[in-house]
């Protein structure tokens, strides 16, 4: 037990004061003794022990005494030792990703990490709190907040994102929101090192919660297919990360369907490669193991027969600022010329330039000045529809010196100057196609910034026609452009149960959180996508848990100083009660 303002100790002279005074008031008092022989006798009783006799006689003295102390007692804050959270600011950091998920002790990593944030919400006195979790990207939830309730709603409602955590970007967020109080952090993750706090204040304590143990985990790395010999064939590699011998069944799924199966046993740190010598065709190919681990999101993989079109076949003398315009935005540009376009062209998109639509492939297309027989200056103002691909790109700004007219080709157009189609966008043979009426090199449009802008939306939009538009990281958000007529998008899972629904002229595309297998439908099309564990989640590794600028090292939280607030008001009260008393006794004038 302590005091909070001792100073106020000092104030014990006014009770020496009150003594004082009661020792030597004079106090008179008229009797009649017939005798004084008596009388000789009890003054000499009196004069033997005269201080105590006078204190033992004066109630007043002791009501005002125990007063005095009261006040005094109030004014000091008396405390004692409690376990409580240290800060006026405790800011906590949460880690969300995928390894999060490992069991440990029949719970995962993540719900022991709750059950201890829960733990310090109870410690708390009226102190402010801030929840960051941490993603790919942070996510602020609560900021300062003091209402408890409020506080554990949020921590009830904390989820795994499957993400994986850039913890740094949290801790910066941390380091941001830790200013002008004291302030604590606190971070639950399992593999945090004190060197990945090296950015954070200096003199903030923090309190770092590596939820689990070295658990044991096998793991799928990865798992592919191709076509050999006209069969499909697959390939997967298995680690065991653990510490003991480990046996696992690989299991290959189409449609709910196990269509290959093989038992392997697999060393401490080993990796096995499981070749599949043959599948059945089919949309995609989901693989799995079955082992006894603590981490199962690390299990499945998706494969489909359908990559995501990420090639582009440049067939033609087509103009080098388109060329490195789709190296620019991640495409791989290969040449072709017009006899090679019989060979098979499944995995990419198409660009032809100067090639009549009469020898266009059966492909997703970008077709540039395809009829180059009457070419026309431009002289009237350029107008664009509202189209997904000019989203940020103001096309109308573009200088064209001259276009091709072409009667032949009978798609919608989008931008046009005056009568003139400059870029026309429809479906060609049953696949997506664009039409670029003029030649690149007669405009200064691959200077604007909107340039590779368009190509990107461009080819985004003749990629997302195909069945399979691509795979997604947990979460992952992206713009896909699509035409007004397809813009309203449904997610469903790999069976049918309706997620979320999506107004892509409105807003991106975000994927689901948990990997695995979805389709979209719009339109009353049906696409496929796969959301895949990012591969630095395929791991569970662990730290142990530590604290940093902080002495006390006692228990779970620190052991601080907090001052029973009310005391001192109760001090007070009783305080009163007994100057009431006091006031009462002398109205009467009791004497003892």
């Amino acid at each position: 037990m302590g005091l909070m303002n001792p100073l106020f100790l000092l104030l014990a002279f006014f009770i020496a004061s009150v003594l004082i005074f009661y020792m030597f008031r004079k106090r008179y008092e008229n009797k009649m003794i017939p005798s004084n022989l008596l009388w000789e006798q009890v003054m000499n009783e009196w004069q033997a022990s005269p201080w105590i006799e006078k204190l033992q006689r004066n109630l007043l003295l002791f009501l005002q005494l125990l007063i005095l102390l009261l006040l005094m007692f109030a004014l000091t804050r008396p405390y004692w030792m409690t376990k409580g959270i240290e800060g006026e600011h405790i800011i906590l950091v949460v880690d969300t990703s995928a390894s999060m998920s490992a069991l440990h002790d029949g719970i995962t990593r993540f719900d022991e990490a709750k059950e201890e944030i829960s733990a310090i919400i109870k410690d708390l006195k009226h102190q402010e709190v801030t929840i960051i979790t941490a993603g790919s990207v942070p996510n602020l939830l609560i900021n300062k907040e003091v209402n408890i309730n409020k506080i554990k709603k949020v921590v009830d409602g904390l989820k795994l994102s499957y993400e994986y955590s850039d913890m740094e970007k949290a801790f910066r967020l941390a380091n941001s929101l830790a200013v002008n109080k004291d302030t604590s952090l606190f971070v639950f993750s399992d593999s945090i090192k004190a060197e990945d706090l090296n950015g954070m204040t200096g003199s903030i304590p923090i309190s770092v919660f590596n939820m689990g143990n070295e658990g044991n985990n096998v793991s799928l790395k990865s798992f592919g297919i191709g076509e050999k010999e006209h069969h499909v064939t697959g390939i997967s590699v298995i680690e065991n990360q653990s510490k003991e011998l480990k046996a696992a069944t690989l299991l290959i799924n189409t449609n709910e369907n196990n269509v290959f199966e093989e038992k392997v046993t697999i060393e401490p740190g080993e990796q096995k490669f499981v070749k599949i010598p043959k599948l059945p065709v089919s949309e995609y190919y989901k693989a799995k193991i079955e082992v006894n681990d603590d981490y199962s999101i690390d299990n499945e993989l998706i494969a489909v027969s359908r990559p995501s079109l990420m090639k582009v076949y440049l067939v033609g003398d087509v103009s080098p600022f388109i060329m490195k315009g789709l190296e620019n935005i991640g495409y791989e540009t290969i040449q072709m010329t017009e006899e090679d376009v019989e060979r098979d062209l499944s995995n990419g998109i198409v660009v032809v330039e100067n090639i009549p639509m009469e020898v266009w492939p059966k492909r997703p297309l970008l077709a540039i000045t395809p009829d180059n027989n009457k070419e026309i200056t431009i002289q009237s103002e350029i107008k664009t529809e509202n189209d997904p691909v000019f989203q940020y790109v103001e096309f109308n700004k573009t200088f064209i010196q001259s276009a091709f007219s072409s009667n032949n080709i009978n798609l919608p157009v989008i931008a046009k100057s005056g009568d003139i189609p400059l870029i026309q966008k429809g479906t060609v043979n049953g696949f997506p196609a664009m039409v670029i009426q003029f030649p690149i090199e007669n405009t200064d449009w691959p200077l604007h910034t909107g340039f590779p802008i368009f190509l990107y939306q461009s080819f985004q939009w003749l990629a997302a026609n195909e069945e399979f538009f691509g795979f997604f990281l947990p979460g992952e958000h992206r713009w896909l452009n699509v035409d007004a007529d397809n813009n309203e998008w449904k997610v469903f899972t790999g069976n049918g149960k309706f997620i979320e629904s999506f107004n892509l002229l409105e807003e991106s595309f975000t994927a689901p959180q948990k990997p695995g297998i979805y389709q979209t439908v719009a339109n009353e099309k049906t696409m496929y996508f796969a959301v895949n564990l990012d591969d630095r989640e395929k791991s569970i590794p662990y730290s142990p848990s530590f604290r940093i600028n902080q002495p006390l090292k006692e228990s779970d939280q620190n052991v601080v100083n907090h001052p029973y607030d009310g005391l001192w008001f109760w001090l007070v009260f009783v305080a009163l009660i007994v100057l009431f008393i006091e006031w009462e006794v002398m109205r009467r004038g009791t004497r003892i």
